[in-house]
Parts: structure tokens; sequence; C-alpha cells
């Protein structure tokens, strides 16, 4: 990259496409007197090279969620020239549980637990099948490679560590039988959030193409890579650049405001900042992030267990609030 800045984001470059019109990034109160500033411009790539996405994973069940999560993976993969790999985990819950014991013993006798398991395995085996052949049939209309990969276990353990060997993770909010479920994002996603180092990007019911972008900051280790891939994407795609902080106190605001510029100025972009009173950072998200927004991006999990004991996660807040993509980075 020509005319590179100090600071490179080492985990992810996402594309977007050129109807794509501005990147916000909220900046929420930082939890530390350390510099903005110091803290991104320490974390350089050696060599200077920006990390690119090769490889894509997709867990699927079939359902038209894990699909639509494959529709945004092959228009990310277009952009980055990347292969998709499928991934179906034949759920050891179903395989071991109490209940498929129970009913295997309890039909008059007539069959027995090890038939009726080896017939559950066998569903499983088609069910995985044709899952995959769904992502892969995608993938080949789209002219992207693909490969596939079929795991015994536990779901989300099994797909953080399918994720170790890809550079991002594209998931459903919810998978077979969403419509049934509260309001609660699936047990799954949230632990391959909050157990995976690696980018998830969990998709709604719906794809749309990229248009705005929202970029969520907390001060946290986890969000210093949403405001470095916030400004990769920006200086990839030209894009003007919002910075918005939300803060108890103007003042403390406007310094953080101003570091940030600094920051992303270092990138030759454009840049808007607006501060956002109060103390509700999920809250302050959520305003900007409204109908218009096409991809929130932002820091997992920034603030201590004890914190989101008592006042709740902000991630997990704004992940059950909005109906956009959002890409969570760790």
């Amino acid at each position: 990259m020509r005319n590179a800045p100090a600071a490179f984001f080492p985990d992810l470059i996402f594309g977007l496409t050129k109807t794509c019109h501005s990147v916000i990034i909220a900046l929420p109160r930082a939890n530390n007197e350390h510099s903005i500033l110091n803290k991104i411009f320490n974390s350089q790539t050696s060599g200077g090279i920006v990390f690119m996405i090769q490889q894509i994973l997709v867990p699927t069940d079939g359902s038209e969620n894990s699909l639509t999560a494959a529709d945004y993976a092959i228009h990310i993969a277009q952009l980055f020239h990347a292969s998709i790999r499928g991934l179906f985990v034949k759920d050891v819950k179903i395989l071991t549980g109490p209940l498929i014991h129970d009913i295997g013993t309890s039909i008059g006798g007539a069959v027995p637990y090890g038939t009726f398991n080896q017939t559950i395995r066998g569903v499983l085996e088609s069910q995985a099948d044709a899952a995959l052949n769904l992502v892969e049939g995608k993938c080949a209309k789209a002219g992207i490679p693909f490969s596939r990969e079929i795991r015994e276990g536990v779901v989300s353990r099994e797909i953080v560590k399918s994720a170790e060997s890809c550079d991002l993770v594209a998931m459903g909010r919810m998978g077979t039988h969403a419509e049934w479920r509260d309001v609660f994002l699936g047990t799954t996603v949230e632990f391959v959030v909050r157990q995976t180092h690696r980018p998830v990007l969990i998709t709604p019911s719906e794809f749309r193409s990229f248009k705005r972008t929202l970029i969520a900051y907390d001060g946290s280790s986890y969000a210093d890579k949403a405001l470095r891939s916030g400004a990769e994407i920006a200086k990839a795609m030209k894009l003007p650049v919002t910075v918005v902080c939300v803060s108890d106190k103007k003042d403390d605001a406007l310094e953080k405001l101003t570091r940030a510029r600094t920051f992303l100025e270092s990138y030759q972009l454009t840049v808007e900042t607006i501060t956002k009173g109060g103390y509700d950072h999920a809250g302050g998200i959520l305003e900007v992030c409204n109908d218009e927004t096409d991809l929130l991006v932002m820091g997992a999990y920034g603030h201590s267990r004890i914190q989101e004991m008592i006042l709740g996660s902000t991630t997990v807040r704004v992940m059950r609030a909005t109906s956009c993509p959002i890409l969570l980075c760790r």
C-alpha cells in the first residue's frame, strides 16, 4: 500500500461495495487514561503488510438464516478473492442426549438404543450433505472456491475450533426454528463471539449490500481493532469518516475526538466529529445505527465481566436490538 499510515489493522480488512457513502465511527468514553493514539499507533504489524481475508468460515444448518450468512460471506469473498469453508456440526447433544436415549429405549422395546442412535446419525449425515450442498451451490454460482467440513461435538465449541484456521466467521443470528425463539440471541452465537479471536460477522435474515457503515468504539483493545478496521475501510474505499463520541463529560469527549481525528487523518481521510452525551453507550450506538446502516463494526465485550453483570454488555444489547449485520472484532 503506497503512502501507508503508521498503524495497520492486522486482523481484518473488510471490503465494501463502491456504492458505500460514509463510515461512522462511534466513540463511547474510554475506560482508562491512556491515549487512544498511543495505543493504536503502537499496534503496528511487522513489515507493514495489511492482513487480508483468505478464507471465510460459514457454519450452516441448512436454515434460511445460515444461507443468508453464506450470501454475505460470498459478497466479501468476491471482493477479496477469498475461499469459503462450509461447516456442519453434528450436535453431540442430539446424538447422546437423554431425550434420544429415552426415545430409543421406550418405543415398546422394539428399537434398541444402539440402532436408534445409528438412525439419528444417518439423518444428521443427510442433513449435513444437504446443508453444505446448498452453500456449495451458491459458491459455485458466484465462482468462489469452496471446501466442506463436518465435525461432531458441541456446536459452539466446534465452530470456535474450526475458526482458528480461518480469517472471518460469518453466521446467522438464529438457525433452525428461529421463528419460535424469543428476543435473545442464540447461545451458540454469543459463545462463539466470546470465545473466538477471529472477527465474527453476525447476519440478519435478509441480505442487502453495504451502503452505510457504523463503527462503534469503547476504548478497549478489541475496539481499537474496530477503529483501525474503520480507517482501513475508509482508506480503501475513499470514504469520509464521521466520529461520534458518547460521554457524560463534553470536554472528555472533545479530547478523545481530537485524538481520533489525528489518527484518522494520518490515513488522509476526511473526518467529521460528533459528540453524544450520556452514560448509555449501547443506547448511543443504537441511536446512530438506524435503518440506513447496512453494517455495524464494533469491538466485542470491551468491558469487564463485573461491569457487564451490573450494567449489561454493550455488545449483547446492541446485537439484540439492531437488525443490520454486525462485525465484531476481538
